[in-house]
């Protein structure tokens, strides 16, 4: 269970002198979660070595009191006390009881969990804590579209929320659905199928790996390199980068030799190769690394945030992620769109 109150009150003056520091001046929060959208997000932050969430503005909506937090999802985030994970609401409330080994995201009101008494197998809870779907499965990923990929006798297929296997188990790897879409690796390699399970994509030729479609493009890889699918399954950009990561916002970073950079939609070079790495735009804006530190571009890859990180995140609801330190001296904080500070770096 969470930290005594006793406990609470014997962190309250450092949490005081955490929040001054980070330019907060209140706490937040109640036991009524609010709507679960990328705007009312809460974000996990630690605080001398234990872990709470602050919103959007930098007040603590729920104290730190956990071994662990990790990103919210859909309304809920899942932390940890001692060896159990649980899940806290958008009000900072303690939805979910800490009683499993493994907690995954929430996505369209399920999340899957393992626990010692599901004999090692997983299930999904609802957010009230209810275990909604059987635990039977090797393993389970989270929901999308309406579908959740599911791994049982050694076989990936797919369930809908009430537990009813709609794609029966029949892939050795499976991708979670996207427009209207999964890539699943079977007897004849890497195919897309529709939510009936009907191919609908099957390359002409053979690849390695496929990902997932966004903005109506899926990155596949080959022999030669990587390129990327368009809707239809036709290779509307050849294979020949290094690397390809998904598309945001109409750009996609690819890497050639050892830089990347970024192309459009039709596989024309935006930002020329220059980053050592790259991630796929957010809300307007993608982390890069120049050499050993990371920042911001805007779409035409100039720098849009001038500050050196030493590692950096997606934007989600206006903030991104910024973290300095390793391991146990990881310090966490978080900016908003014009590189400053909501939540000053804590451990």
């Amino acid at each position: 269970m969470p930290r005594s109150l006793s406990s609470r009150l014997r962190l309250l003056p450092v949490l005081l002198a955490a929040l001054a520091f980070a330019g907060c001046d209140a706490l937040g929060g109640g036991d009524e979660p609010g709507p679960a959208t990328e705007k009312n997000l809460l974000y996990p932050v630690r605080i001398e070595g234990l872990w709470g969430y602050v919103n959007a503005e930098g007040r603590i909506a729920a104290l730190p009191e956990f071994d662990a937090a990790a990103e919210f999802a859909d309304g809920m985030g899942a932390v940890q006390v001692g060896d159990a994970w649980g899940y806290v609401n958008q009000g900072g409330a303690l939805a979910v009881q800490p009683a499993y080994a493994v907690a995954g995201k929430f996505s369209e009101g399920l999340a899957p969990v393992k626990a010692a008494g599901f004999g090692g197998k997983y299930g999904y809870v609802g957010k009230g804590g209810a275990l909604v779907i059987a635990a039977e499965y090797d393993l389970a990923e989270p929901f999308s579209e309406g579908l959740a990929a599911v791994r049982k006798g050694g076989q990936w297929g797919y369930v809908n929320a009430r537990g009813e296997a709609v794609i029966a188990p029949a892939f050795t790897d499976a991708r979670a659905f996207s427009e209207g879409r999964a890539a699943v690796e079977g007897a004849d390699g890497w195919v897309y199928v529709d939510k009936a399970g009907v191919v609908v994509v099957r390359p002409g030729f053979a690849i390695e790996r496929a990902g997932t479609f966004s903005e109506g493009r899926a990155p596949f890889s080959t022999a030669e390199g990587w390129g990327y699918f368009d809707a239809g399954g036709a290779p509307v950009i050849s294979p020949r980068y290094a690397e390809a990561r998904a598309f945001e916002g109409g750009l996609a970073p690819v890497r050639t030799g050892e830089y990347y950079g970024y192309v459009s939609a039709d596989g024309v070079e935006k930002v020329k190769p220059q980053f050592r790495d790259a991630r796929p735009f957010s809300e307007g804006l993608a982390a890069v690394r120049i050499d050993r530190r990371w920042s911001f571009v805007d779409g035409s890859g100039r720098l849009a945030i001038a500050q050196d990180f030493e590692r950096a995140g997606d934007f989600r609801g206006g903030l991104a992620r910024v973290e300095y330190g390793t391991g146990a001296a990881t310090k966490i904080g978080y900016v908003d769109r014009a590189g400053a500070y909501v939540w000053f770096p804590t451990n």
